[in-house]
């Protein structure tokens, strides 16, 4: 069997030699970036977009309107008699303890391409439990895509079989999974079957956010494959876009030799290899069909799970997600910075950018963040997406483990220029940024899920068709190196 082609991705430490090359996304299109529709500004170095669109343009084209880099799972759920099949954009861990994944589907019809998951958001509300998973790009991977496509709403209960596809069940009350899914994510609705209150607010089985519903699963139940969780083979995912700048900006000086002495420090690589010996293992109860099974505890207080190791309070698996730099004003007018891993789009209509960030204090990795208060009292931030850029990378790392408490001076530090925007600080080396007006908070636990409504898209002048951004959604699997 002949490799896959590679793909030299811009700007990348190495290209994409495996099956992730067919499935790269890139922006700008065509016509992503129509004249009239985007103006010039900030000397012709950006040009910009006023958000939300109207209705019309809407209806014509609700493909978003900037790009942001999202993964991509399928999540299987129950209808009572059928396991129903979605493909959901942007799935991100929101909350540690306790361990929940948010999905975001679309209640409201936009158009052709964002209708009603009726039958997807029935079947969990009833049953309260879904299995997110992936696989890996290939012949499965497309045949489950494809059918999605082609099968409406209202036969998503037969797209698997349309798919050709085998199915397992992880036990009773569990919906059906994809037998090539080399990674399950399996949750419950959180405070399902609980009485709610108007807002959601107190049992959050979901939260109504523009045109999207946000489902938060408690995971309960996480399988691995077994070559996957015993390190002979490894999860290869790249957690950044790739893209060359067209200009250089004015160089500002680095100090990132002030990083803190004597205490955690987190690490940061966008090249990310799933198990490694940078990564915690893959801790599993069981084997069972071919796969490492990990129960996680629910239905427990959050205090009750905590870990309080820095180490052990990671992830306990791998699961991709996307980087989003938080920018802010703090209340003297200084810039603050704050690299979010879990960061998504959970709305189209208006267009609404979620990070989600730590209030409360576990240990050194999940501490109460400095960037959370910001955002309450001002209630403005701006999200830019990063890059594929080793200078860029060292800055991230350096301004995610250093709070601006300790150095007011972190944003120039770590050597990144900003242009002085009156709603943020807008970080001149980032290809797009969002300008974001907070319209809602939902805490889970540790971390709260911040709404940013997006006014304003600007994106760099040498972002173009011919020098665009290059993504893919889908993490691979690749055998360990030996």
């Amino acid at each position: 069997m002949n490799d896959p082609p590679a793909l030299a991705i811009r700007g990348g430490s190495e290209p994409l030699r495996d099956g992730r090359a067919a499935y790269v996304y890139t922006w700008p299109r065509d016509d992503s970036l129509p004249p009239g529709t985007w103006t010039p500004r900030l000397r012709e170095r950006f040009v910009g977009r006023e958000l939300p669109e109207s209705p019309e343009e809407l209806a014509a084209d609700s493909r978003w309107p900037g790009f942001f880099p999202s993964p991509i799972c399928l999540v299987t759920c129950s209808d009572g008699s059928n396991t129903v099949l979605e493909r959901v954009v942007g799935p991100s861990i929101v909350n540690r303890f306790p361990y929940v994944l948010a999905l975001s589907v679309c209640r409201r019809p936009l158009s052709e391409r964002h209708y009603v998951r009726q039958s997807f958001a029935e079947a969990l509300e009833r049953t309260g439990v879904a299995a997110a998973q992936l696989l890996p790009p290939g012949r499965s991977l497309d045949r489950a895509l494809e059918a999605i496509d082609r099968h409406p709403d209202s036969a998503s209960s037969g797209r698997i079989a349309a798919a050709g596809l085998p199915t397992r069940t992880t036990g009773p009350g569990a919906p059906a999974v994809l037998s090539d899914a080399y990674l399950v994510y399996e949750g419950r609705l959180l405070g399902h079957g609980q009485e709610r209150s108007e807002t959601g607010a107190d049992n959050p089985s979901w939260v109504d956010v523009g045109s999207h519903r946000v489902y938060f699963l408690e995971i309960h139940r996480i399988e691995l494959r077994q070559d996957i969780a015993v390190a002979d083979s490894q999860v290869h995912w790249r957690s950044l876009p790739s893209w060359r700048p067209a200009r250089e900006d004015e160089p500002v000086r680095s100090d990132r030799g002030k990083l803190p002495e004597g205490r955690y420090l987190k690490s940061y690589s966008a090249d990310y290899r799933f198990p490694s010996t940078t990564t915690v293992g893959f801790e599993h109860d069981d084997v069972r069909d071919g796969m490492a099974v990990r129960h996680l505890p629910t239905g427990v207080a959050a205090e009750a799970q905590v870990e309080l190791d820095n180490d052990r309070a990671r992830w306990p698996c791998f699961f991709p997600s996307s980087v989003g730099m938080i920018s802010t004003w703090a209340g003297d007018g200084t810039p603050n910075l704050m690299p979010c891993g879990s960061t998504t789009v959970v709305s189209r209509q208006p267009m609404v950018i979620a990070p989600s960030i730590s209030y409360r204090t576990i240990n050194e990795r999940y501490a109460a963040r400095h960037t959370f208060e910001i955002l309450e009292r001002t209630g403005r931030f701006t999200c830019g997406v990063p890059f594929l850029d080793e200078d860029l990378i060292e800055a991230m790392t350096y301004a995610g483990n250093v709070s601006l408490t300790d150095n007011p001076t972190k944003v120039t530090d770590a050597g990144l220029a900003f242009e002085p925007e009156e709603w943020a600080p807008l970080l001149a080396r980032l290809p797009v940024s969002y300008e974001c007006e907070v319209v809602g908070t939902q805490p889970l636990g540790t971390h709260a899920m911040i709404f940013g409504e997006v006014r304003r898209v600007l994106v760099r002048s040498d972002v173009t068709r011919d020098n665009p951004l290059e993504w893919c959604p889908w993490p691979d699997v690749a055998p360990t190196p030996g």
